[in-house]
């Protein structure tokens, strides 16, 4: 443990500090004792979580001692040695003397998952500062253990269920949490996450989300998701004082989206639909109240409220669907724009004011509580369609003072849209009902009202007077503009360099491809089949010469889809399979984490020459991973993520911007601006997942001639900007690759990782198979957790390039011994062996939201080997050179199961494998080549020549199939 003296406050360190690491503690601390507001910029990797942690936890520290010492001054019996020592810790606490009392914060530290804010707390319990008080604030989802609560999906209907049962004490959980919070393990035991949190509590039989809530009143650090800050409905319900705190939010390039969303509400009509349908389910539930209750857990009395309030509460509800109705869509693509205003004029038309809202907010959670602890069956309604008719209300009243109307009528857009309905609404008809739902209509009108300025949240916050707020994240450029736009001022401002040397990394922009297409994913250029098969050989060279793991980030899904499915069919898909297997993010929560672990996992299999995981931007690959060391060598970015460009809300924000910047003369971010940075920044979040630590080192790449753009290169990250080469020789930047990976594995061979040697895969499976991979900790040291064999360091990585004979890489390999050829098998005896458990990728076109992961063992499909020369006088691939093979040419041998397998995947979906099977028992016995070769030209067709070809290796008269392939056109 090192301790550096920052501003007069002492703080202890794992380790000695970089000096970016003690520049950025030096800003925090300068913040924390002027009580100025901070945005503060340091790369990924470079300690940042660690040093904020430090340096706000010492400061706090010495307030609190601060604070001590005081209270003993303003005592009159206070000693010399107590007015010196108070004298001593006034600079450092930043308190003046002046105060009327003395006031010690807390620090409310907030960041955008769950899952970041658990990383966060590991590396607090690594640190000297463990031993302060800890408090992590979740939602009911991640922590409620009641056995009936927990089941229910919905969070509004979990939320008031638990209401009804703590409200009438039915809840022993709940009644259990005063009595286990004063217990040692909570007030002085060590710093727990919600993990660790609900463990204790199912321990304890004790609610670990009361026991949190309990928790936080002695808490120094209080943790917690953005949106419990900025979201005023939860920001009250969970208590959360801002007074004279210190707000902390790390990975604040997220903070405008995350403002304007709590800021917005949206309703459609079919919620309109079911809030009416909730209000006639309780109107037949009040009335059979005294005879049956549906509830054991809760009795609403007549004085809460009767069937008058009801009828009006639906006829308020009627009316608002009337108003809505008769709002007029001419252009449905486009959908309608009003006012921010305008919303209240629709509500008045329903009878909902200023003066009477509050008192409908409060019928309208009674209603919903009532619902929710009444319905026991999964068929009755809940109150969700009330609860959104709620949010509305809330957000459209949130203040009433008339500055506040104006400022919310410039920073709001009121707008209509229609969406296509899933279904048809299914509510009986009656007399209360409007025509349009009445004739269930299937399109299904939306009420958007939109916040377009972040600085409308954050101005919110800063109404509430806390100490200061310090916005941190790896990549907030440009800071003038990032400012800007919350509308807050932030006297201090950082913006480090990386702690990495220049040599730990290369840069570049690859503006043409292999094939000397422009490589350019612009929309109008995306679905070029030209320009697909240029990207794709593009990412297949880069495979060959990155070590290890490589990640290729897409624009979007559709995007990253699209691509898959034209390199399948063309084959460069197993071309690229056959370097390294191939890893898809899913689009579902419950297959991500498992496709991570088969992605890790494959990368330290030796007998793979690592990985290739390919996300989106701003998906959940691009934010609050870290792919240290082997796990990430290379990251590609295939395109500027820009968000959708005929998306109304975002044409809208471009407009307000525009009317802003007219407004103040010329000042302020152009919508043109906004739109760009909007995308620079998901790929500045993208590239940071490479670099993790001070020996760590990478290649990122740009695929995608528009980084060549000035503007778009001196908005990237500040340390990635001045180190951007561009290439217009794919060769070239091969060969640099090369040389820079082998420069890079000599210079910092511990984070190298690389592989031990070996004679077979069977051989390996017992030594070392199962060694964990090394990460390092921000000392660069291995840590305790993830220790590799000390000997993996005298090893350079094996790299496979494959290109002939001008890229030598015999310099890479030491003491590597050819693998042992095993028997070689027939493809009959292996017709019925092959498992069904192959993934059909050709098959995912028409489901949006089907998962793209595949296994960690890919299938190799069957390709003519192509030779590829290097001229190493200017680097040019000279692929264009070389000349289609025939089948009669010398072709790599496929193994039985290898090309059964790409056959299962490409005929599972047309159920025609059984045919090929019995296509191939019929030539075994007959031996007629012309027969079979029929039966495969019509199964596979010119779409799959490769898989037609491929079967040349496996027949008899390979003369005779080499004139039929030549004759139909498959050569």
């Amino acid at each position: 443990m090192c301790s550096v003296n920052i501003h007069n406050v002492l703080v202890d360190f794992p380790f000695p500090p970089y000096p970016v690491q003690f520049a950025y503690m030096e800003k925090v601390i300068e913040c924390l004792q002027k009580g100025e507001n901070g945005l503060l910029e340091s790369p990924t990797g470079t300690g940042k979580t660690l040093s904020i942690l430090c340096s706000s936890l010492a400061w706090l520290t010495v307030r609190k001692a601060q604070v001590q010492s005081a209270l003993l001054v303003n005592k009159e019996a206070a000693s010399d040695f107590s007015k010196l020592l108070s004298n001593q810790l006034e600079n450092a606490g930043g308190m003046s003397w002046g105060e009327p009392a003395p006031v010690l914060p807390k620090i409310i530290y907030a960041s955008r998952t769950h899952s970041q804010l658990t990383q966060v707390i590991q590396e607090l319990k690594r640190s000297k500062y463990n031993y302060l008080k800890v408090a992590v604030l979740g939602s009911r989802d991640q922590m409620c253990i009641h056995p009936e609560v927990s089941k229910e999906t919905n969070s509004t209907v979990k939320l008031y269920m638990c209401m009804a049962k703590t409200s009438t004490r039915t809840c022993h959980y709940y009644n259990n949490v005063e009595t286990v919070s004063v217990a040692n393990e909570f007030t002085n035991g060590p710093v727990m996450d919600i993990e660790d949190l609900v463990k204790e509590g199912q321990k304890q039989k004790a609610c670990p989300y009361f026991l949190s809530r309990e928790m936080k009143k002695n808490a120094d650090i209080i943790f917690m998701p953005y949106n419990y800050l900025l979201d005023p409905k939860i920001r009250k319900m969970h208590g959360v004082e801002i007074e004279g705190n210190i707000i902390i939010f790390d990975e604040a390039h997220n903070i405008e989206k995350i403002c304007e969303e709590s800021a917005s509400v949206n309703l459609r009509s079919a919620d309109l639909a079911l809030a009416i349908d909730e209000t006639n389910q309780v109107l037949k539930l009040y009335g059979k109240q005294d005879e049956e209750s549906e509830s054991s857990d809760v009795q609403i009395t007549p004085q809460d409220f009767g069937p008058d309030e009801l009828l009006i509460l639906k006829g308020v509800l009627l009316d608002f669907e009337k108003v809505l109705d008769d709002i007029e869509i001419e252009n449905k693509a486009k959908g309608l724009t009003r006012e921010g205003r305008f919303i209240r004029e629709l509500l008045l038309s329903a009878r909902v004011q200023q003066g009477n809202y509050l008192t409908l907010l409060e019928l309208l959670d009674k209603v919903i509580q009532y619902l929710s602890a009444n319905s026991n069956s999964p068929f009755q309604r809940k109150g969700a369609g009330l609860q959104t008719f709620a949010d509305l209300i809330k957000v459209v009243f949130a203040k009433n003072q008339v500055h506040f109307v104006e400022k919310m009528n410039r920073a709001y857009r009121t707008h209509f849209g229609i969406e296509e309905s899933k279904s048809k609404s299914n509510r009986k008809v009656d007399e209360w009902l409007s025509k349009s739902d009445a004739s269930s209509a299937k399109q299904v009108k939306t009420l958007n009202y939109w916040c377009f300025s972040p600085g409308f949240g954050m101005e919110d916050l800063i109404e509430l007077k806390p100490r200061c707020i310090i916005l941190t994240s790896g990549t907030l450029s440009p800071l003038d503009s990032f400012a800007a736009e919350l509308h807050v001022p932030f006297p201090v401002t950082l913006e480090n360099p990386h702690i990495i040397q220049e040599d730990q990394v290369l840069v570049a922009v690859l503006q043409l491809g292999p094939n000397k297409v422009a490589l350019n994913s612009s929309y109008n250029n995306r679905s070029n089949p030209e320009y697909l098969t240029s990207l794709g050989k593009a990412i297949f060279y880069a495979a060959k010469v990155t070590p290890h793991g490589m990640l290729v980030f897409f624009p979007s899904y559709p995007v990253m889809k699209s691509c898959i499915e034209h390199w399948q069919n063309e084959g460069q898909w197993g071309e690229i399979m056959r370097i390294k297997p191939i890893y898809v993010e899913p689009q579902t929560k419950e297959t991500f984490n498992t496709v991570m672990k088969d992605y890790y996992k494959a990368i330290d299999d030796p007998v793979h020459q690592g990985a290739i995981f390919m996300a989106v931007c701003r998906g959940k690959v691009s934010e609050g991973l870290d792919f240290i060391n082997a796990n990430g060598r290379t990251v590609v970015i295939t395109g500027l993520p820009y968000p959708p460009l005929n998306d109304p809300r975002v044409i809208l924000k471009k407009e307000y911007l525009e009317e802003n910047r007219k407004a103040a003369k010329g000042k302020g971010l152009t919508g043109q601006d906004w739109y760009r940075l909007e995308a620079i920044r998901a790929v500045n979040q993208a590239i940071g997942r490479v670099i993790r630590h001070k020996e760590d080192y990478g290649a990122i790449l740009f695929f995608d001639q528009r980084f060549g753009d000035p503007n778009i290169v001196n908005s990237l990250s500040s340390w990635v900007r001045k180190l951007v080469k561009r290439y217009d020789n794919p060769g070239k930047l091969i060969a640099d690759m090369r040389m820079f990976f082998k420069h890079a594995a000599d210079a910092h061979p511990v984070a190298g990782i690389p592989r031990l040697p070996v004679k077979e895969k069977s051989s390996f499976s017992d030594s070392g198979r199962n060694l964990p991979v090394a990460t390092l900790g921000a000392s660069g040291g291995l840590t305790s957790g993830n220790l590799v064999s000390a000997r993996r360091k005298e090893v350079r990585p094996h790299i496979s390039l494959g290109y002939e004979p001008s890229l030598d890489v015999s310099q890479y390999a030491t003491n590597v011994k050819p693998v042992s050829p095993k028997p070689k098998s027939s493809l009959f005896e292996n017709l019925n062996s092959i498992s069904s458990n192959v993934i059909d990728f050709n098959n995912q076109r028409s489901d949006e939201n089907s998962d793209l992961s595949i296994s960690s063992q890919p299938f190799e499909p069957m390709v003519k080997k192509r030779k590829l020369q290097i001229n190493m006088k200017y680097g040019q691939l000279n692929d264009s050179d070389v000349k289609p093979s025939s089948c009669t040419e010398t072709v790599k041998e496929v193994k039985p199961n290898d090309y059964l397998m790409q056959v299962k995947t490409v005929l599972c979906r047309t159920n025609e494998y059984e045919k090929f099977k019995s296509v191939l028992k019929s030539y075994r016995s007959d031996k007629d080549i012309s027969i079979l070769f029929e039966a495969l030209r019509n199964m596979f067709g010119t779409r799959h020549k490769n898989l037609v070809k491929g079967f040349r290796t496996f027949v008899f008269e390979k003369s005779k199939f080499d004139e039929l392939c030549l004759q139909h056109g498959f050569v």
